[in-house]
């Protein structure tokens, strides 16, 4: 999904959104389906939609709406047992996340540059954090993953690729600092919700004609980023 695309369905969000609030501010809404509308847990169920839809992050879309609809399903069918007992699925859930991405701790301080591993950084900090170098001779991008955590990142000893690269990132209450050297060409096409990521780089030795960029895309929720030379 393009980057126009994205911005209607995160408008669309907030059309309806806006639209069901004020309905229910007049009344329009019954009581009884308001008490299933109004819920915490279905922030986590429509930011979820949103990943999924919008094709940001299909499998941290797939966790939260699931870890949302894993909240509610006591309330919403009825089911005759304690959802909070059976809290710790949520750490299960986590863990085949993090299996599934082959992803590497940040505690990990070490620098990559072994084949095709040190070419891409696959990066994941869920309430912890970290420094990490990356030594590539031809770096093609990658995933950065951060949960109530953040890492820093330092790509300065790194050449990119003549193919450009892509980084796609997804911040949660968390964050990271990416420095990069100071001669790449970098595009930023972010989702910020309650978020930014800041561009803080001293652009110098600008070569229009050098085609290699490296593409910074994702999502961005209470969170933050922040790129430097």
């Amino acid at each position: 999904m393009d980057k126009l695309n994205k911005t209607t369905l995160l408008g669309l969000f907030f059309i309806i959104i806006g639209l069901v609030t004020v309905m229910n501010n007049v009344g329009f809404i019954p009581w009884y389906v308001r008490r299933y509308i109004f819920q915490w847990e279905n922030i986590l169920m429509v930011i979820g939609l949103f990943l999924i839809i919008s094709d940001e992050n299909k499998k941290v879309g797939g966790i939260l709406a699931g870890i949302g609809f894993f909240l509610v399903i006591d309330d919403w069918f009825r089911v005759d047992i304690s959802i909070w007992d059976l809290w710790p699925m949520i750490l299960v859930v986590l863990g085949l996340y993090i299996i599934t991405n082959k992803t590497r701790t940040t505690a990990d301080l070490e620098t990559d540059n072994s084949g095709d591993d040190g070419d891409l950084i696959e990066d994941t900090a869920v309430f912890s954090g970290g420094d990490k170098v990356i030594t590539s001779n031809n770096f093609k991008g990658g995933n950065l993953t951060a949960i109530f955590g953040g890492s820093n990142i330092d790509l300065t000893t790194s050449l990119l690729s003549p193919e450009s690269g892509t980084l796609e990132l997804f911040y949660m209450f968390g964050g990271s600092k990416i420095r990069v050297p100071k001669e790449w060409n970098i595009e930023v096409k972010v989702t910020s919700i309650f978020g930014a990521l800041t561009d803080k780089r001293v652009i110098k030795d600008y070569n229009p004609e050098n085609k290699a960029r490296l593409h910074i895309k994702g999502l961005i929720l209470f969170g933050g980023a922040e790129i430097t030379n």
